[in-house]
């Protein structure tokens, strides 16, 4: 990365994955150490995960032998800033959101803590929130089994965990411990979605130049040309179809990598705009993004939705993708659940 970039990567973390019980404070104590099994219900999905304490005291490791592998950069500053806070108030402000592939027995845990009345029920706005808690040893010993061999991807949560990682290394106590939600995404899984762009500026001319194979434009609705390995452009009506050039694959890796043709072309599109230096806006929902290049006259970029394999290939590489790559949902709302760091 270059000296004057204002984001570095936050490193994975060394194994194995252990998520420690804990005393949460108010109506969820169960006056012992526990898990919990967090539930969110949000714009049609049901999102599960186990909240217990990450261990961070193993340290970094590489990406090939990660337990916990982040996906995207961070900025020093607002990391550093973020530490101040959690070190004045002593307080862990919200779970880092982790995504993994469980066990079937665990899953199979989770569905039968479920099966039992929650211990708390809680509806805020447009989300219902509901809470078990996990204290029978041998059920937190099954958990503690099936979590030695996993990893997982750092969802949500980058500059918390790197926070929490800056403050353990400088001996604050009780951050060699982050307060964070592991959800199944065989079980209940996060929806993940793609983050569309949209440019000002002559986007098409410069994706030729650098090898991008451009299609002619089509009356078609732009919505319905989206689909792994492409970028759609869309300028005022219709649209074009942009495919990425090859791009080796970084050393080391095997031939059955991803390249930035595979199916996630965010990685050559940022490649190509970092380039251009054209001013991009964000936008979660391709309508939105199509509605806001109609109004500026602007072109649009829709990309399709990754999978967390894809996410996991690229990381796994060593690489990380582009700010604004993933968009994990949905997430629950903060401030349910913090931890003050001297509680275990």
């Amino acid at each position: 990365m270059d000296a004057s970039d204002p984001v570095v990567a936050p490193p994975p973390l060394a194994g194995p994955l252990r998520l420690h019980p804990f005393r949460p404070r108010g109506r969820l104590d169960a006056g012992a150490p526990a898990l919990l099994v967090h539930e969110w219900t949000a714009s049609g999905y049901t999102v599960r995960g186990i909240v217990g304490l990450l261990d961070l005291s193993a340290g970094a490791t590489d990406a090939r032998h990660g337990v916990v592998l982040p996906h995207e950069r961070v900025h020093p500053d607002q990391v550093e800033q973020l530490a101040q806070r959690m070190a004045r108030g002593r307080v862990d402000p919200a779970p880092i959101l982790l995504a993994h592939r469980g066990s079937s027995a665990l899953r199979s845990l989770v569905r039968e803590v479920c099966s039992e009345p929650p211990r708390l029920v809680r509806t805020l706005r447009d989300q219902r929130q509901r809470w078990w808690t996990v204290t029978r040893p041998s059920e937190l010993e099954l958990v503690a089994e099936e979590l030695r061999g996993a990893s997982a991807l750092l969802a949500d949560g980058h500059h918390r965990y790197a926070a929490h990682r800056l403050l353990h290394a400088s001996g604050t106590p009780g951050t060699d411990r982050a307060l964070s939600v592991l959800v199944d995404h065989d079980d209940t899984p996060l929806h993940l979605a793609a983050v569309h762009r949209v440019v000002s500026g002559d986007v098409l001319a410069a994706a030729t130049g650098h090898g991008w194979a451009v299609s002619g434009w089509t009356p078609t609705n732009p919505l319905l040309c989206i689909a792994p390995g492409r970028v759609v452009a869309s300028h005022g009506t219709g649209a074009r179809t942009l495919t990425p050039p090859p791009t080796p694959c970084p050393p080391g890796t095997g031939p059955g990598a991803l390249t930035a043709t595979g199916s996630m072309p965010v990685l050559a599109l940022d490649r190509l705009l970092a380039g251009l230096d054209l001013p991009v806006t964000y936008h979660h929902e391709a309508e939105e993004a199509l509605d806001d290049a109609r109004r500026r006259g602007a072109t649009a970029l829709l990309l399709p939705a990754p999978t967390l394999d894809e996410v996991l290939s690229v990381v796994r590489q060593g690489r990380l993708l582009p700010e604004k790559a993933t968009s994990f949902q949905p997430k629950p709302r903060p401030g349910l659940l913090t931890r003050r760091l001297r509680d275990v």
